[in-house]
């Protein structure tokens, strides 16, 4: 705006310069219709140019987290209670988790056999950090990775999850999460 009243008023001055007779508003009303024609066109290629490559630029950055995320999806990171990492184990190798007083014991495939890990930590702290993936709660004492997941299996003693691994127990399902855990299980499983 300063620019398109700066360049009007140097125009008018310069015009009535050269022709007096000519009104003082008119010819800067006239320079300022023109001047504001005359820098549409080059503001108006600035502005798309610009908007452009910031578009690109957020386009690029959400590429890579999604990236990231497939990272780091691919691969479940185990931390202790002083948030050390302890663990890293590939999303299909993970098996369950299990409680056991301060204790997580992680159960997962290592070169075909079945391997527990000992982690300080709690099971709420790891059910926190494994939020939005595919390893559920589903007893006070138990995460299962539903990609394991072969059978669910109602007895008169309970519901439980069978994981189609040789030495792998069947996880029991409490009541608490038994309908939440149902309904993962039919909608997510393929």
């Amino acid at each position: 705006m300063l620019e398109i009243f700066f360049m009007s008023l140097f125009y008018t001055i310069y015009t009535l310069v050269l022709n007096p007779e000519r009104e003082y508003m008119e010819v800067f009303n006239d320079s300022a219709v023109n001047t504001s024609l005359v820098l549409l066109l080059p503001y108006s290629v600035l502005h798309l140019y610009f908007s452009y490559k910031e578009k690109e630029r957020q386009l690029r950055l959400l590429e890579e987290n999604q990236t990231e995320a497939a990272v780091r999806q691919s691969v479940f990171s185990f931390y202790d209670e002083k948030n050390e990492l302890r663990l890293s184990v590939k999303r299909s190798n993970l098996l369950y988790l299990e409680s056991a007083d301060n204790y997580v014991c992680i159960w997962y495939l290592n070169k075909g056999q079945l391997t527990k890990f000992m982690l300080r930590n709690s099971l709420k702290a790891i059910e926190e950090s494994l939020a939005d993936t595919n390893v559920l709660r589903c007893h006070r004492s138990f995460m299962v990775n539903f990609d394991q997941v072969k059978v669910i299996r109602r007895e008169k003693e309970g519901v439980y999850l069978e994981l189609g691994i040789v030495k792998v127990p069947d996880i029991p399902i409490s009541k608490t999460y038994s309908e939440k855990v149902t309904r993962w299980f039919q909608t997510y499983s393929s």
